[in-house]
């Protein structure tokens, strides 16, 4: 997107807004950034469209669209769908809106794909764990009990969703903010809108012509970026323990947690991923940092449409390996990164 120019204000009832007319044109296009909260992280919308009046309106749709999202999936309320879902009753059929149970299918397919390294069906997991209160260590006997449910405990025909233990407990934050970028991305077809941002909470979608810039950060610190992706289509996720460490007991352990074995993944750095949806560059991100490093690439490798980051702390600095796709496209911004590309199929 070009550099912002002349600007004004105006607020919208809790909601900050700017706008601007961009050069090169008598009143437009026009340009408007707004930044709020929203699923419990930061929402910035930055997008262009020939009229103010269009700019406005289109950044409202894709905020809305993401508030939509917010009151159907999260946990962190009692008052969502999704809750709603977590204390029906064992073996009750509970009929589920068309957008919830296309959320919950969206993730069963990465569930599948992944091999149930992500798996939002682990919420007794977080429970034993601790991580919405700072943390705790299980003992062995809590770890095991938790992992007899996952997300093959959902039973889903349609619109029709069946819980079958009753340790099942459905978490979004594996896919809920994919979710609803795709939502807003979505809001925004059919709008005079020519380029579009979205950033939730680190995670990004773009539309429009691009190449957009999205910094992908230190893992051991956010506000420090090591790389530099240019995309132009879909979304790029980011899963890594920068912001969410607990220390319990003087053990360290980080929030990605491993359904395979019930403990914490193993902090090597972090997994950036591009796709063409948002909630499946979401779901992966967290599903190929469980597998690890190795594993992470192996799988991406000639998944069309799909590209993955891979970066590791290293003697000295940083090692980050991307996967062809990103060739051209990706740069570090310092000299303490080491970026690699894997061969592409057909230089092998």
């Amino acid at each position: 997107m070009r550099p912002l120019a002349v600007l004004f204000s105006r607020l919208l009832p809790a909601s900050p807004l700017l706008a601007c007319a961009l050069p090169g044109g008598e009143g437009g296009p026009f340009r408007v950034e707004r930044r709020l909260g929203a699923m419990g992280t930061s929402l910035v919308v930055v997008l262009e469209a020939p009229t103010r009046e269009e700019a406005l309106e289109a950044s409202e749709r894709a905020v809305r669209a993401i508030e939509a999202a917010e009151a159907r999936l999260s946990t962190w309320r009692e008052d969502t769908e999704l809750a709603r879902l977590n204390r029906a009753p064992v073996g009750e059929a509970v009929e589920i809106s068309a957008e919830l149970a296309r959320d919950l299918a969206e993730a069963r397919r990465w569930w599948r794909e992944t091999g149930g390294t992500f798996d939002p069906g682990c919420g007794a997991l977080v429970e034993a764990w601790g991580l919405r209160e700072g943390g705790r260590l299980p003992s062995q006997g809590e770890v095991v009990s938790a992992r007899q449910a996952g997300f093959a405990d959902l039973a889903l025909e349609g619109r029709s969703a069946v819980r079958r233990h009753d340790r099942l407990r459905i978490e979004e934050g594996g896919f809920g903010k994919g979710a609803g970028l795709d939502d807003a991305l979505a809001a925004l077809e059919g709008t005079a809108v020519s380029e579009a941002t979205i950033d939730l909470g680190g995670q990004v979608a773009v539309r429009g012509r691009g190449p957009f810039p999205v910094a992908i950060a230190n893992p051991d610190r956010r506000d420090e970026s090591l790389l530099l992706a240019e995309i132009d289509r879909g979304s790029l996720s980011t899963s890594g323990n920068s912001e969410r460490r607990s220390t319990v007991g003087g053990r360290s352990f980080g929030h990605l947690l491993d359904p395979r074995t019930g403990e914490p993944a193993p902090d090597f750095g972090s997994v950036t991923v591009w796709a063409p949806s948002a909630t499946a560059s979401d779901c992966l991100s967290t599903g190929l940092f469980v597998l690890g490093p190795e594993e992470a690439l192996a799988w991406a490798d000639g998944r069309t449409g799909i590209e993955v980051v891979v970066i590791e702390r290293a003697s000295g600095g940083w090692r980050a390996r991307a996967t062809p796709g990103f060739r051209g496209r990706l740069r570090p911004l310092g000299q303490d990164v080491r970026l690699e590309f894997l061969p592409s199929e057909t230089s092998r």
